[in-house]
C-alpha cells in the first residue's frame, strides 16, 4: 500500500471514523461527504466508534489467510455493528485462535465486542506497518468495557502532579522457570499483532478514561521505549492520531511529542520534564502524557529470556484534580556500559554480574537515599517504596538496604506475575500502589536505565484518587484475570519476535 492511501486510511481505521447527515441521521461507512437521502447539499458530521462497543452479527474463521496475515495463521473475520445496527464494518477477531475442529459462529452471535488497535501487518521487513482499530475482543472476555466520559476539572492543586493513569498488560502468560532462580512466576506474551505502539495506546486510552480529561487539553505525548517498531518514525504520533490528543486542525493535532530512549527509563526520565511544562505559562496546554512501552527483548536461552514482559504504562500529569502530587525530584548519571544494543541489533547484551553492581544497586541506592536526605524524610514517612524491577530479588534487596520494610516493598513487587516490562517496569508497580494508596501516602519510586541512571520521585496521594478509583483496571485484577491464557515456550518466542 503507498503511503499516500496509507494516511488515508489512517484518518479511518484508527478511529472507525464513519460519516452522519446532520438532516436525516443516516450514518455512511466508509465516511461520505454527502448524504444518499439529502443530496450534495446535505450537512455531514464525522463520528467515530474508538470508545464505543459494538455487537457481532456473523463471522466465518479464515483458516489460509493470504501472504499479509499469514503471520495469524487462522483467525475469525467478523461483521459488526455499531448505533443499534446503522453501522456495518468488518473486523478480525483478535486474542483468539480458533481450534482446528469446525467453530460454530452461531455461538458468538450476537456478543458485545469492543475495540482494539492492534497491527494487521507489515509490508516486509522494511516496508510500513499498518494499524487499525477494526480488530475486537469480546466484552466479557479478558478487557472490560469502559466508558469514556469527559468532566470539566475545576481544583487547581498547589503542586502538579499524576491526575490518570492506565495500565495495559497482554492476554497471554507464560509460566516462569524455577531454575532461573529469578523468581518470576509467569510473564506477559505479547498476542500476534501486538507490539510496542499498540500497546502504548492501549494504555494511553485508559489513562484518558481514568483521568476524566479531555483528550484535546493533553499538548504533549512522550513514548519511551526499547522496541519501537520503527527506528525513524515515532511511536508518539501514532499514539497522539490514535487518541487524538490536542486540539484538530486539519488531520492533524495542536500537540507535540518526542519517543525517548534510555533503556528502563526512557519514560520516567520525563515525568519531571511533563511536571515543568505543565507549571510552565508559555506551554499553553494542561497535561502532558507520558508512556512507558515495551516488548522486552531477549536473545533465546539468555538470561533475559526468562524475566521479560510485555506491557505498557501511561501517566497524565496536570494541575487539575491531582492524584498524586510531585514532591521531590533526585537524578543521577554515570556513564556505566551494563546493558547496550548497537544500531541494526535484534538483541541487546548485558553484563552478566556488572548489571548488579556496579551498575543497579549503585545507582538505584544513591538517587534514593539522596531523595530521602533532600525532602527530610525516612523510610518510615514513607507508605510505598516502588523500584525498577529486572527480577524480585534486585528491587527487594535495595529497598531492604535503604531501611524499608517487607509491607512497604510487596505491593509494588508485581514483576512476578507479569515479567520486567523494561520501560513500563517502575511506572506498572507505581500503578499498582496508587491502586490500593490512601489519601496522604507517600511514594517513593526509583527507576533505573542501563548505561546507566536512576532518578526518585517521591510523590503524596490526595484526597481526589477516591473521586476516580473505579474508573481505572487494577494492576492485580488484570494479574489475577480468570480470563488470562498461558503459552508454552515455542509460541512466547514465535509471538514476541513478530512484534519486534
Amino acid at each position: 500500500m503507498s503511503e499516500p492511501i496509507t494516511r488515508r486510511k489512517i484518518l479511518i481505521d484508527y478511529r472507525i471514523r464513519a460519516s452522519r447527515c446532520v438532516d436525516c441521521g443516516r450514518t455512511y461507512f466508509p465516511p461520505k461527504f454527502f448524504c444518499n437521502n439529502e443530496g450534495r447539499k446535505s450537512r455531514m458530521n464525522f463520528v467515530d466508534y474508538f470508545y464505543s462497543k459494538g455487537t457481532l452479527i456473523s463471522g466465518s474463521v479464515i483458516r489460509k489467510p493470504t501472504n499479509k496475515f499469514h503471520h495469524l495463521s487462522s483467525f475469525m473475520s467478523t461483521i459488526v455493528t455499531f448505533d443499534d445496527g446503522n453501522t456495518r464494518i468488518p473486523g478480525r477477531i483478535t486474542d483468539f485462535v480458533p481450534s482446528k475442529e469446525e467453530l460454530d459462529i452461531t455461538l458468538f452471535m450476537g456478543k458485545n465486542v469492543v475495540p482494539r488497535f492492534r497491527r494487521l501487518y507489515a509490508d516486509g521487513d522494511q516496508g510500513l506497518i499498518y494499524y487499525s482499530s477494526f480488530n475486537f475482543s469480546f466484552e466479557d472476555d479478558y478487557y472490560p468495557y469502559q466508558k469514556y466520559v469527559k468532566i470539566k476539572h475545576a481544583n487547581v492543586s498547589e503542586r502538579a502532579g499524576i491526575v490518570g493513569y492506565g495500565i495495559y498488560l497482554p492476554k497471554f502468560r507464560i509460566k516462569g522457570r524455577d531454575e532461573s532462580g529469578v523468581r518470576i512466576k509467569e510473564r506477559t506474551v505479547p498476542f500476534l499483532d501486538e507490539d510496542a505502539t499498540t500497546f502504548a495506546v492501549e494504555a494511553g486510552k485508559r489513562a484518558l478514561i481514568h483521568s476524566c480529561i479531555d483528550n484535546r487539553y493533553v499538548r504533549k505525548c512522550f513514548v519511551g521505549s526499547e522496541s519501537s517498531p520503527y527506528a525513524v518514525k515515532p511511536t508518539m504520533s501514532t499514539v497522539s492520531q490514535a487518541l487524538q490528543l490536542g486540539e484538530e486542525y486539519d488531520g492533524g493535532f495542536f500537540s507535540g511529542g518526542i519517543d525517548s530512549q534510555f533503556a528502563c527509563k526512557a519514560a520516567t526520565d520525563l515525568f519531571i520534564d511533563a511536571v515543568a511544562l505543565v507549571t510552565f505559562p508559555t506551554f499553553g496546554g494542561e497535561y502532558v502524557m507520558v508512556i512507558g512501552s515495551d516488548n522486552s527483548q531477549a536473545e533465546r536461552n539468555d538470561p533475559l529470556d526468562f524475566t521479560v514482559g510485555a506491557g505498557a504504562a501511561a501517566f497524565l500529569f496536570g494541575k487539575r484534580d491531582v492524584i498524586a502530587t510531585l514532591d521531590h525530584y533526585v537524578p543521577y548519571t554515570s556513564d556505566t556500559p551494563d546493558f547496550y544494543r548497537r544500531d541494526g541489533q535484534k538483541y541487546p547484551k548485558h553484563g552478566g554480574r556488572f548489571t548488579g553492581e556496579p551498575a543497579y544497586f549503585k545507582h538505584v541506592s544513591i538517587a534514593m537515599e539522596t531523595a530521602l536526605k533532600a525532602s527530610r524524610l525516612t523510610p518510615k514517612d514513607i507508605r510505598f517504596v516502588v523500584c525498577h524491577s529486572p527480577n524480585v530479588k534486585y528491587p527487594y534487596l535495595v529497598a531492604q538496604e535503604a531501611g524499608f520494610e517487607k509491607d512497604q516493598i510487596e505491593p509494588g513487587l508485581v514483576v512476578r506475575y507479569i515479567g520486567n516490562l523494561y520501560s513500563g517496569s517502575s511506572p506498572t508497580a507505581l500503578a499498582a500502589v496508587l491502586d490500593i494508596a490512601d489519601p496522604g501516602d507517600r511514594i517513593l519510586m526509583t527507576s533505573y536505565g542501563s548505561g546507566a541512571g536512576s532518578e526518585s520521585y517521591i510523590f503524596t496521594v490526595t484526597k481526589e484518587i477516591e473521586n476516580i478509583r473505579e474508573k481505572t483496571i487494577p494492576v492485580k485484577q488484570q494479574i489475577e484475570s480468570p480470563y488470562k491464557e498461558y503459552v508454552d515456550y515455542g509460541v512466547y518466542r514465535k509471538w514476541k519476535d513478530i512484534g519486534k
